[in-house]
């Protein structure tokens, strides 16, 4: 493991730092956005800026890779992300959040990029199951520190915008030292969601379904624990839980979808989800309780997405992999863009509990369509279910990493007349 490791060890010490910094702020903004008094539906916009900025990032990245290189590119983006945590503290106020929200979106977008197309050309065959394991575990370990370095000081104050600032300015010294040859240039990947949406509607109508329910937690998730009564300590514990829940039942319902059907898995999943959202609600008014259903509710919707992405991958060829996971990965993207805003619609009308009544109609209408598609649609008894890889949703630049997909073959495809340009990777590895 150790020599395995070691060679990517800068890169993964500066995802890890940066990670921490994003922790941070994915819970401090709608916080301090509510000490501001921003209406739910501006916290809402403001995390859709968030969402929409990512995918434009996903997008622009790669040529901002390309033009300057991984290293270059690397250090500008975290020192934009950097100076931007600062002018929140600076600028609380609606519409240039709405702008800072934005660019903090394409500069997450960016860096993941490009941590993942550098870890994947570092890959071998023999090891891209292990790297990916590894970034995984990093990337949902840092986010919960970030979140907890929350208790350090109050919401309201700068510390935390300069604590973030000073993780993510920390995250460049790493790649830049570091004495390991930058990946080779890029070359442009082409989407085709027509194809996609032959390959799987299920990780389509995954993705949706998740983007939607995600987008809107991650805005509005700590309007709620503020809603109803929680004090600093308990609402970074709430976050925390949903992340390590997503955490610790991705790989058993990961196990679990290799055994069966994907389609069932997800559907007992969301009803579950859906049943926990309910519970809730009832239960908002006990913080202990609201922990262990938060921790079984990230276990049941934070998976959503790898499993769909599985299930997707089943379907699909192999040089197609790459083609399924950017496809999924941007509607997700663009799906969260909506969720905040319509789930602060129910929250406008029903209070905080409203988020979670919104969350629970978006995971019962996912599985009744899973339902009917299952119906519609039955796989043959034949066993050619691929294993399951944990997932997160980052960048198109990770689905190389994974395994199941193979180089040579995606090399030897040509894109179709219909495809549109949406991003790049690494040059040997497409």
């Amino acid at each position: 493991m150790g020599r395995l490791l070691l060679p990517i060890a800068a890169l993964l010490i500066s995802d890890a730092l940066l990670l921490i910094g994003h922790g941070i702020q994915i819970t401090l903004l709608p916080l301090r956005a509510e000490i501001e008094n921003f209406t739910p539906t501006e916290v809402a916009l403001t995390g859709s800026c968030y969402f929409a900025g990512f995918v434009i990032g996903c997008l622009l990245a790669p040529h901002i890779i390309r033009r300057v290189g991984h290293i270059r590119a690397f250090a500008v983006l975290a020192s934009v992300f950097s100076a931007v945590m600062l002018m929140f503290h600076g600028l609380p106020d609606f519409e240039a959040w709405l702008v800072l929200r934005f660019v903090v979106g394409c500069c997450i977008s960016g860096l993941y990029m490009i941590i993942e197309s550098w870890l994947n050309d570092r890959a071998t065959a023999a090891s891209r199951g292990t790297i990916l394991s590894v970034y995984t575990v990093i990337n949902l370990t840092m986010i919960v520190v970030g979140q907890q370095l929350l208790n350090l000081a109050e919401p309201s104050a700068a510390t935390l915008f300069g604590l973030a600032s000073v993780m993510l300015s920390l995250a460049i010294i790493p790649v830049c030292l570091t004495l390991s040859l930058a990946p080779a240039p890029l070359t442009p990947v082409r989407l085709d969601f027509r194809r996609v949406w032959e390959i799987s509607h299920v990780a389509i109508l995954g993705a949706l379904a998740s983007g939607l329910v995600t987008g809107a937690f991650w805005s509005l998730g700590p309007v709620f624990a503020r809603g109803v009564g929680m004090n600093t300590a308990n609402l970074t514990m709430f976050m925390s839980a949903v992340v390590l829940g997503g955490a610790i039942f991705q790989l058993p319902l990961g196990r679990l979808s290799d055994k069966l059907d994907r389609r069932v898995v997800v559907l007992g999943s969301s009803l579950v989800g859906a049943l926990l959202s309910v519970a809730i609600v009832l239960f908002s008014y006990n913080p202990q309780v609201l922990l262990v259903l938060a921790l079984l509710w990230g276990g049941m919707v934070m998976t959503l997405y790898a499993i769909c992405l599985a299930h997707g991958a089943d379907n699909a060829e192999p040089h197609e992999f790459v083609l399924v996971g950017s496809c999924i990965l941007l509607l997700f993207g663009i799906s969260s863009v909506f969720g905040a805003p319509l789930a602060s619609l129910f929250i406008e009308f029903m209070g905080p509990g409203g988020m979670f009544v919104y969350a629970a109609l978006c995971q019962v209408l996912f599985a009744v369509l899973v339902a009917v598609r299952r119906h519609q649609h039955i796989k043959p008894i034949i066993d050619e279910t691929e294993h399951f890889r944990a997932m997160a949703d980052t960048s198109p630049a990770l689905f190389e990493l994974d395994p199941r997909t193979e180089a040579e073959d995606w090399d030897n495809q040509s894109p179709s007349a219909d495809e549109g340009l949406v991003g790049e990777v690494g040059q040997d590895k497409a």
